[in-house]
């Protein structure tokens, strides 16, 4: 991606053991639970991913922020990885792929304690050697994979009780732990010369804790997706969503805005439109995140998602200053 560009950017599935733990019951009118039940076999469709990423750049789509868990059976730790999980060697191929599309491929391993299934036994180390270490092999190896990558998505979101209401084992880290880990994952990303990448929302709960240790040096990804009532406020839900953009561009956080047609699909031209508007600075690009599996049946909302982000940047991209 150019330096002078904004990102435009698609955020793709290829594990899908991040909203469900494995003891996790499913009531029949939950919403996430066809989406989001747990598996212990890879739910995942390799052509439909192929097609996917050929149509993505024909849309403006530069880069690709592939949601990995346990889809791979990792040589520092096979026992992470699902059945019909794919190979190092397999992914590797696919990274080159991307790469020779024009896209940017960057992995996300979601640390979050109420995202972590995947990693099966180690989501109940939080904070111990054991954990710091496991955390530390996979991210060495998933930069090995993706082959030096500009960065990586450490995830770090919704680490609530309410987020695991449904799990088998609950698990929140208080301030202290949760910044000792984070500073691992970044020191793991430094070593690996990659940009460390996360998702903002403990900012919405641990202001202060966040403005004084939160380092530049990660980018964010805050997000609104739900419907905006007023430009700078918002009666609705996620309140607090809408408001953060400001408060973290006017912080000097670098952002990457995320947006989805999940919950409502005028989001992603009214948050850019909303954001334009403030000529909102450190913006580095935008992200259409559809979370639907990648699977046949969910073909056309991702590209629908990953294309309302591109159609906004043509008409709202010149608005935001590139640093």
């Amino acid at each position: 991606m150019s330096q002078n560009k904004l990102m435009a950017a698609a955020l793709l599935h290829v594990g899908y053991n991040m909203w469900r733990d494995k003891n996790s019951p499913v009531a029949v009118d939950d919403r996430w639970a066809q989406a989001a039940g747990w598996s212990d076999t890879l739910q995942f469709d390799l052509d439909v991913f192929h097609r996917l990423t050929e149509e993505l750049p024909k849309l403006g789509i530069d880069t690709v922020l592939l949601d990995i868990g346990d889809a791979v059976r990792y040589d520092s730790h096979p026992e992470i990885g699902v059945k019909n999980a794919l190979t190092p060697d397999e992914l590797r191929a696919e990274v080159r792929r991307l790469r020779a599309l024009g896209l940017d491929p960057v992995p996300k391993l979601n640390f979050s304690a109420s995202h972590d299934a995947w990693l099966g036994s180690y989501e109940r180390m939080l904070s111990t050697d054991v954990y710091r270490t496991v955390v530390g092999d996979l991210i060495h190896e998933i930069c090995e994979i993706f082959e030096k990558p500009s960065h990586l998505h450490l995830g770090m979101d919704e680490e609530t009780p309410s987020h695991q209401a449904a799990y088998g084992f609950i698990a929140v880290r208080g301030d202290e732990l949760w910044w000792k880990d984070f500073y691992h994952m970044v020191a793991a990303c430094e070593r690996e010369n990659t940009r460390p990448w996360i998702w903002s929302d403990y900012y919405w709960h641990h202001k202060e804790s966040f403005l004084s240790k939160m380092p530049k040096s990660v980018l964010q990804s805050n997000w609104h997706y739900y419907r905006l009532r007023g430009e700078r406020g918002d009666e609705g839900p996620n309140g607090v969503g809408w408001t953060s953009f400001f408060d973290l561009a006017e912080h000097g956080y670098d952002q990457v805005p995320t947006t989805t047609t999940w919950n409502f699909r005028g989001n992603t031209v009214q948050v850019m439109r909303g954001l334009a508007a403030a000529g909102l600075p450190h913006v580095k690009g935008f992200m259409s995140a559809a979370w639907m599996q990648t699977k046949k049946e969910n073909y056309y909302g991702i590209l629908e998602d990953a294309d309302r982000v591109c159609l906004a940047l043509e008409e709202y991209g010149s608005a935001f200053p590139l640093d």
